[in-house]
């Protein structure tokens, strides 16, 4: 049954005005032109390590020691549904099983599968960082380092190119990274993003490309809007962990920003009008810098949301780090050529680190990241996002589980939130999306003491119990024992998956993941389901 939703106590505080920017003209970009093929046999990718002292808001050893306490941390009770996972663990065939239902049709009782098809292979990164965008007829698939373009029936890559040649015409010699993905329904284009860095001398850029066409073979442009500056201001700060989202009007990137040689500085929002990349002129921007949670602890990893319709405004959604019990709600409001933002908390049950993923093979586990929410989505007056948290189910040791939420966004207050996962495995990195009518679909990684890094998804009908999952069905199953450790002796796996509305059905839903094929190798797994 249902659990009690917490109390919707919470502190709304205005942030202020953006401070404006600008950049160049965006730079014309042919992906399919012939002489790229050459370019990418000649042209080096750079892979150098990040400049930063620590990766988080807090000191490296304090999150390590938190980190291998999590699987014995004794853990708060709290309000959220609890639903076990019971899915059957039979992997999809490769053909598609169903077209997705026509719009106006019959709810299916669970999510049906449909089109799944191999991406990437191992690119030589770790991690992958798995994003993608769905439109008329194409997905573009993106990891660390390489876009590609799909037909939407699965088969080969039609088109594929390192980031590094893809954005080789607006920056050089930087080492790029941490792509995001997305289709702009409200315009019918494309939109990558990624970051890159380099030093002597220290250079930050937010790489942006938006396709000219709803065609993602056809003409793009290519900005590097400088990640250094707030505003007009000069930083020695870097950016890193990009994310994207859109609305009507504006595209939205944020970031956690570190010194060069430091440690993290603070969260960062910019506000990137679509009038001037949509049409190659300069691109202005807006940004919100040094932000805090109504608490006054600094957030970190704001996570806009893909929106769909016209809220008036834009939302942005954050975790408390490294536990809490409460999302922070950001709007970003427009007034003629000035924005604004405002703040509020959302009372949650609570979530704390996950403990790393245990793997059938061997005693290195799979990291299973932090409490960030790695992607979220406005529609239909809701925010949905997901993390990873610490749940016990019983047993003797704590797993990462699934811990989600739905926001009623207007007001803002929690209509539902759950905790998804099972005894002896554990399930990390969610990325959720909405359908247009309410129904919600998930997909995830999960491994165990007899599991490999595997892909997996559920979902929920708008008409399901509050807080509950469905069972999960198993996309993609892993076949090997996986180690692929940074210098910091983490194994990598992660550090998102991508999902995705379809464009051009109001009922389907693409996902993206990883998992281990062969020994120390990932793989990548498109899939497509719907209600």
């Amino acid at each position: 049954m249902a659990k009690k939703r917490p109390a919707t106590k919470k502190t709304t505080d205005s942030k202020g005005k953006g401070v404006s920017g600008k950049s160049e003209k965006g730079k014309e970009f042919d992906p399919t032109h012939e002489a790229l093929d050459a370019l990418s046999a000649t042209l080096v990718e750079l892979n150098e390590p990040r400049p930063y002292l620590g990766r988080y808001p807090i000191p490296e050893a304090e999150f390590q020691k938190l980190k291998e306490a999590s699987h014995k941390k004794k853990l708060a009770k709290g309000t959220a549904t609890i639903a076990k996972d019971k899915g059957k663990k039979t992997e999809l065939s490769v053909a598609a099983i169903a077209e997705f239902g026509a719009a106006g049709g019959p709810v299916a009782a669970a999510p049906l599968p449909s089109t799944n098809f191999a991406g990437f292979s191992a690119t030589g990164w770790i991690p992958p960082d798995c994003t993608m965008a769905a439109g008329p007829n194409h997905v573009m698939l993106s990891v660390n380092s390489s876009v590609a373009v799909y037909n939407k029936t699965g088969g080969g890559p039609i088109l594929m190119r390192t980031l590094t040649v893809w954005f080789n015409n607006v920056i050089q010699g930087a080492t790029i990274f941490d792509p995001k993905l997305l289709f702009d329904q409200h315009t019918g284009r494309w939109v990558l993003l990624a970051v890159a860095v380099s030093q002597n001398p220290n250079k930050s850029a937010y790489l942006l490309s938006v396709a000219a066409t709803t065609n993602p073979l056809g003409p793009w442009r290519n900005y590097s809007l400088n990640a250094m500056l707030d505003g007009s201001t000069a930083t020695n700060n870097w950016a890193d962990f990009p994310a994207l989202g859109v609305d009507a009007g504006n595209l939205y990137i944020t970031s956690n920003q570190f010194a060069f040689g430091g440690n993290f500085q603070y969260a960062k929002i910019r506000v990137v009008p679509k009038a001037g990349p949509y049409s190659g002129g300069a691109a202005a921007f807006f940004d919100f810098v040094n932000v805090k949670n109504p608490d006054n602890t600094v957030a970190f990893t704001i996570q806009p949301c893909h929106t769909f319709g016209a809220p008036q405004v834009e939302y942005l959604v954050n975790s408390q780090f490294p536990s809490g019990n409460s999302l922070t709600v950001w709007r970003v409001a427009q007034s003629g050529a000035a924005f604004s933002l405002t703040r509020t908390s959302v009372p949650t049950a609570p979530y704390s680190l996950g403990p790393n993923a245990a793997q059938n093979g061997n005693n290195d586990p799979l990291n299973t990241g932090d409490v960030r929410v790695p992607h979220a989505v406005f529609r239909g007056d809701s925010i949905w996002c997901a993390l990873t948290t610490a749940h016990n189910w019983a047993a003797a040791t704590n797993t990462a589980s699934i811990h989600w939420f739905q926001i009623r966004a207007a007001v803002p207050a929690l209509v539902q939130q759950g905790i998804y996962g099972a005894a002896n495995v554990h399930s990390f990195y969610p990325a959720c999306c909405p359908d247009a009518n309410g129904n919600m679909m998930m997909v995830f990684s999960r491994c165990g003491t007899n599991e490999f890094g595997s892909i997996y998804f559920t979902g929920r009908k708008s008409t399901d119990t509050l807080g509950s999952l469905q069972p999960s069905a198993l996309l993609k199953s892993g076949g090997a024992n996986y180690v692929a450790k940074d210098g910091g002796g983490r194994n990598r796996w992660g550090d998102y998956n991508g999902i995705c509305a379809d464009p051009s059905n109001p009922k389907g839903i693409w996902f993206y993941s990883e998992f281990a094929p062969a020994v120390n190798k990932w793989g990548t797994w498109v899939g497509s389901s719907f209600f």
